[in-house]
């Protein structure tokens, strides 16, 4: 009888060993993950942010750049009424200064901005995105170099 007994036991414990976890185990490895989880998203989504700004840094000073070979061809940067459509389509008729088949657009899908004369005074040009709120005028407009939009 010992021996049975023993071997009840052994069959008993094994059964144990196979049960797996409970539903309250289940449920705080979930709430883990989805922490974990959340943790990822809110720093991706940061970056995410801080590379469209640099994006239109850069789609801006792609800008400036035709807007200078503009200006070395035609005399002039293009007047406020031609605006940047004119690096796409001169008035010449002479080649584009530009890639684009549309007026160039920012990562948030609006159109850049044009000023010829700068607003700030200067003689040159000013090009701006409108930033993530599409506001003009607000704090998170991104202009060439490093002025404007969150960092």
């Amino acid at each position: 009888m010992n021996a049975s007994a023993a071997r009840r036991k052994a069959r008993l414990a094994a059964r144990k060993a196979q049960r797996g976890m409970t539903l309250l185990e289940i449920m705080i490895v979930i709430a883990i993950l989805a922490l974990i989880a959340s943790v990822v998203v809110v720093a991706v989504m940061g970056q995410l942010d801080k590379a469209k700004v640099n994006t239109a840094r850069l789609k801006i000073n792609e800008i400036q750049k035709a807007l200078d070979l503009y200006k070395v061809d035609a005399g002039d940067y293009p007047s406020q009424s031609e605006g940047l459509r004119a690096l796409i389509s001169p008035p010449g008729g002479g080649p584009a200064y530009m890639k684009e088949k549309t007026e160039p657009k920012d990562p948030w899908n609006q159109p850049f901005v044009y000023y010829n004369p700068s607003r700030n005074g200067g003689s040159g040009v000013e090009v701006i995105s409108k930033g993530p709120d599409k506001q003009e005028g607000t704090e998170d407009d991104v202009k060439a170099g490093g002025e404007g939009g969150k960092s």
